[in-house]
This record gives structure tokens, C-alpha cells and sequence, in this order.
């Protein structure tokens, strides 16, 4: 192992676990070692659905059938919007706000009923998994080359990327600066700015992210993207709602 991952990678892992968070070691060539389908999958739809299910109840019991469940997926993982920024903007009201579905007959008068995408009220709720070496194909018209990225870290709350963190050696000689160029490829923001012509990494990873860090060693740089995470994040290590556990998610390293 190369000293990216012995002082940089396992570092964060180490934090983070202490934190609450559970580690997976991603593959790149089994999806099923992160729970996806396929590596075309940037969120995790099999736990996605399994979390809709656990913290969206009724009376203290799940509710939500295949249809509605397959309604809140889709419009989280089908996000239709030419710019990046854009896509991102509507995941974020889906993450803050949730998404309406049709209620049931004899519950609210069947009015329609709000799924959350995360437990905002109580975060011990939600599933926080961190996964090293996250690998996600490119898809059409960007998968020039050997065709998928893999990232060093991405942190998934219920399944969905919400922080991607690039690692770098200390060895090296500007590895915040490589790192900050090597997200911007995954991005495809070197090429929304012209520096090169053709289209690279995979923009629907980044449609729910939330926080990008960069990391070497002792140093750390983070742009969060939307600034309410923040007053979720202070409530959540302040208040929590089960004390005896620990909270999930952190501002920055």
C-alpha cells in the first residue's frame, strides 16, 4: 500500500469509523461489494429503498409500497437537467424537502404524503456508510479512455453520495492542487470551462453531493454546497436524539 492510503485514506476511514460511520472497501470489478447493481449506479438503490422504508412511517410502521418507493427512487437517481449545477440545485430541495407521493384512503384524508430522503429529525436514524475506492462507470458520450473514475472516498448517508474526498501523498509536490484539478475532471468542470474539449468523469455523481474535500495528511479543504447543511450538522452534534449513540456526520476532518 502506497502512502496515499497508509497516511492519508486510512486516516479519514479511522475518524470517521470512531464517528459511528461503518467502512466498506469498494472493488472495481463487483458492484454488488458496494451494494449497486451495476457500476452505471452512483447511489445505492437497494439501501436507498431499504432506508425510505425504515425511517418514512406510520403510526411507528413502514408504509410505502413498490410504487411509491420506485417513485421516490426515481426522482433522485433521474434527474433531468442540462447543467450540473442545476441537477444539483433540485437534489438538494429533494434532500431538504423530501418528495410527494399519493397518500392512503384512510390516513391525513388521503392527502398526499412527503418522503424523506433523510432523517433530518433524528440523524442516529439515517445509515451513514463511508466506501474507499468507490468505483462509477462514465457514461455515454464521457467514458473516453478506460470508461469509469474511482474515487478515493465518498460518503453515502442512506445510500445517497452526499461528500466526495480526493486524496493525495504528502509526497508529492501540490497535492491539494492536484486533488482540487483530479474533482474537477471527475466533474466535468474542466470542460464546462473550456479547458478541455472533450467530456469527462461522471456529472450524476455529483447531482446529490453536498461537500467536496480535499485531503494530505494534516491538511484539508472543503466547499460545501449548500449552507443549511451546516445548521443540520451543528444540531445534530448538540442535541442528537439518542444520546448513547454516536451522530453521524461531521462538518469538515
Amino acid at each position: 500500500m502506497g502512502s496515499e492510503f497508509k497516511e492519508v485514506e486510512k486516516p479519514f476511514i479511522e475518524q470517521l469509523w470512531r464517528m459511528g460511520w461503518t467502512h466498506t472497501t469498494g472493488s472495481i470489478n463487483d458492484p454488488a461489494k458496494t451494494e449497486r447493481g451495476g457500476f452505471s449506479e452512483v447511489i445505492q438503490e437497494a439501501v436507498l429503498r431499504r432506508m425510505l422504508t425504515a425511517i418514512n412511517l406510520r403510526d411507528g410502521r413502514p408504509w410505502l409500497d413498490e410504487g411509491r418507493l420506485s417513485e421516490a427512487v426515481a426522482a433522485i437517481t433521474r434527474i433531468a437537467r442540462p447543467k450540473l449545477m442545476e441537477a444539483n440545485q433540485v437534489a438538494t430541495e429533494l434532500l431538504l424537502l423530501g418528495f410527494t407521493v399519493d397518500g392512503l384512503p384512510d390516513w391525513d384524508g388521503g392527502r398526499g404524503q412527503t418522503i424523506r430522503f433523510i432523517d433530518w429529525d433524528c440523524p442516529t436514524n439515517n445509515q451513514f456508510t463511508v466506501i474507499n475506492q468507490y468505483r462509477v462507470d462514465c457514461p455515454p458520450g464521457y467514458n473516453r479512455g478506460k470508461g469509469f473514475i474511482v474515487l478515493d472516498l465518498v460518503l453515502l448517508v442512506n445510500g445517497i453520495p452526499l461528500v466526495v474526498v480526493e486524496c493525495k501523498s504528502p509526497l508529492i509536490p501540490e497535492p491539494l492542487v492536484d486533488a482540487v484539478d483530479q474533482l474537477r475532471r471527475y466533474s466535468n468542470q474542466r470542460r464546462a470551462s473550456f479547458e478541455v474539449e472533450d467530456n469527462e468523469g461522471n456529472e450524476p455523481l455529483f447531482y446529490t453531493n453536498q461537500l467536496l474535500i480535499v485531503t494530505s495528511r494534516d491538511e484539508a479543504r472543503a466547499e460545501p454546497k449548500a449552507p443549511w447543511l451546516a445548521d443540520f450538522i451543528e444540531l445534530a452534534l448538540h442535541t442528537g436524539c439518542r444520546k448513547d449513540e454516536p451522530l453521524g456526520l461531521e462538518w469538515s476532518q
